[in-house]
């Protein structure tokens, strides 16, 4: 091939160790269309739709509930946070959710809702979590977290995971950053994030001056620029 692009630093280590030029591969991560975000619902629209209190502190997952995107670890920190906290969890199927709620009674689980309404999902959210595993080498290296990049448009303060795959994206300052697999420092970074709005408001910020590099035109222009090496 004429040039590789990878999606993580992760991946490039991956195949420069088996021999393919660092000179003609390149990192460009995943990618969003702002225009899908430009105008999502208000956070009063968007809790009134999913049937959410109004007045409730909102800390929320989006995704699967299996694998190495660590919900485990956010269902746990659920029984941890303050009365006050509503955690609300969309994704899983009927299945899973039906064999979740009996042990994490504390949670709302919204089951499965179409990519189109993920705009306003997390505006009714007060605080979006990223939970990855650290015990599984595709969280840690090799994945660029699609959802990540949508929650850093957002507009919300987001809690994640300290991987290398997620702070390549965040920088130290886009997002609270914990160590990943233990719900009680994840449920200490949520308590903290929606306890200070002042915090909150510095991660939303340099959330979003960051992902303005993570559009598919700028992404097209990178792999456009690499090919003509």
């Amino acid at each position: 091939s004429r040039a590789l692009t990878v999606i993580s630093q992760g991946l490039k280590d991956f195949y420069i160790e088996r021999g393919i030029s660092a000179q003609n591969s390149a990192v460009i991560p995943s990618a969003i269309d702002p225009q899908d975000f430009a105008h999502p619902e208000t956070k009063a629209q968007a809790r009134a739709r999913l049937h959410l209190p109004q007045d409730a502190k909102i800390v929320m997952y989006i995704g699967r509930l299996d694998g190495w995107k660590g919900s485990t670890t956010f269902l746990e920190a659920s029984k941890l946070l303050s009365q006050d906290i509503l955690t609300v969890v969309i994704g899983g199927d009927e299945k899973q959710i039906a064999a979740l709620r009996g042990k994490y009674p504390r949670v709302t689980f919204l089951g499965f809702l179409p990519q189109r309404q993920l705009p306003g999902n997390q505006a009714a959210a007060d605080c979006l979590v990223v939970p990855n595993t650290g015990k599984d080498i595709i969280s840690t290296r090799f994945t660029s977290p699609l959802k990540l990049v949508a929650h850093m448009v957002s507009g919300r303060p987001i809690v994640a995971s300290d991987l290398p795959s997620i702070r390549e994206l965040t920088g130290d300052d886009g997002a609270l950053l914990v160590p990943a697999d233990d719900s009680k420092v994840l449920a200490e970074g949520i308590e903290c994030v929606l306890a200070d709005p002042a915090l909150g408001e510095r991660l939303t910020r340099r959330a979003k001056e960051k992902v303005v590099e993570y559009t598919w035109a700028a992404r097209a222009k990178k792999i456009l620029q690499l090919c003509a090496i």
